[in-house]
């Protein structure tokens, strides 16, 4: 079983470092499983988002999106961190893609 490096784009880096303890321990549960299977877990999203995924944490409203690139290595994309918002996560995620 291969095991996915997860990279952060400097938004969602950002993101995540501003999110408190409980929510932090809550996305690196997330984070973890994405490390793993992220194709089986989370939502595929379509539009301009066909290429990603959102995995949801609805206790917080919070979503990642995320993709998953092509290729030799196994590399989830962390495109963006936070709650839907009149849609200002995926707004983030598709101009950070």
């Amino acid at each position: 079983m291969s095991v996915y490096e997860l990279v952060f784009t400097r938004g969602a880096q950002s993101e995540y470092a501003a999110l408190d303890g409980s929510v932090r321990n809550m996305v690196d549960k997330g984070l973890a499983r994405l490390r793993v299977r992220p194709d089986e877990i989370g939502k595929q999203l379509s539009g301009p988002l066909a290429s990603c995924r959102e995995l949801k944490f609805r206790a917080d409203g919070l979503r990642v999106i995320y993709r998953i690139r092509n290729g030799q290595v196994c590399i989830v994309d962390i495109l963006a961190i936070g709650q839907r918002d009149r849609g200002k996560v995926f707004t983030d995620a598709q101009r950070r893609l």
